[in-house]
């Protein structure tokens, strides 16, 4: 029999509490809080390299636009709430990704917009018309591109070793409070269509996400592993058990959205297959 479980509010510091569990259980070589204070890079290889980091970054947002744009179209013409939810996205992701192709085209002298172009077009090869096929589509994407990916958040957070001041300080005033406020959005969104279903309707929101989760976590692995080696290469960091802690996190986000103990969950499709 599967337990239901009670879920605490989806705070910060909920987040932070959760994420430590892991690593304690998971990764204990890992830290619980930031270890160094970042230089800049200091040689043009450096410099290369974290160029290409913030331009996946970008991409990243870049593509959050597009397909929330595509989903307001397509699925949600008639739902005002998530329309104000996704207008909030769009406009967020869409600044972020400007300030990054204004902040590389100041330090490098060269304007990324066809790099980053390049980068949205890979995210749309590997999902494909997936996430706008149906709202539990769009909702696992959601998943994806604003919950799991606090893990990769969070780690190089503590481990950056190489920076650049100004990133760094937009990072900190405008990009992190913008994606807590997304990921609490997505979290009340589902929590209020998941109120409002019935047990039987629960049980088959319950199967669904779950496949549509696990089948963008199949197409998804080959960008993850690009992009943290991206991450590592760029921020002077290298570390095992990244896989451990990303597998473990996206468990536990299933289980709260689920209201499963993560113990009580299939095995799920890992990010090293």
């Amino acid at each position: 029999m599967t337990t239901t479980l009670t879920c605490p509010a989806w705070t910060i510091e909920f987040e932070i509490e959760t994420f430590n569990q892991l690593i304690v259980q998971y990764a204990p070589h890992l830290p619980l809080a930031k270890l160094h204070e970042p230089r800049l890079p200091a040689s043009e290889q450096e410099w290369q390299k974290f160029y290409l980091y913030r331009i996946a970054g970008a991409a990243h947002d870049l593509f959050i636009v597009q397909l929330c744009a595509k989903a307001l179209d397509r699925l949600f013409g008639d739902d005002p709430d998530v329309q104000l939810l996704l207008s909030r996205q769009i406009g967020d992701d869409g600044a972020h990704s400007l300030d990054t192709r204004q902040r590389v085209y100041e330090l490098s002298g060269h304007d990324p917009v066809e790099a980053i172009t390049q980068q949205v077009q890979w995210h749309w090869n590997y999902l494909g018309d997936l996430p706008t096929r149906s709202w539990l589509g769009f909702m696992a994407w959601e998943l994806h591109y604003e919950l799991h990916i606090v893990a990769i958040l969070l780690l190089t957070s503590r481990l950056t070793r190489i920076n650049e001041p100004t990133s760094a300080q937009y990072a900190y005033e405008r990009i992190l409070p913008d994606e807590f406020a997304h990921r609490a959005g997505v979290v009340n969104w589902w929590q209020r269509e998941y109120a409002q279903a019935t047990p039987g309707q629960r049980s088959e929101l319950t199967v669904q996400l779950l496949e549509l989760d696990e089948e963008i976590q199949r197409r998804r692995n080959s960008y993850l592993k690009d992009f943290w080696q991206r991450a590592q290469a760029a921020l002077g960091f290298e570390i095992e058990g990244f896989d451990l802690i990303y597998d473990a996190w996206r468990r536990e986000v299933l289980s709260y959205f689920l209201k499963i103990p993560a113990a009580q969950l299939p095995k799920l499709v890992s990010i090293n297959e």
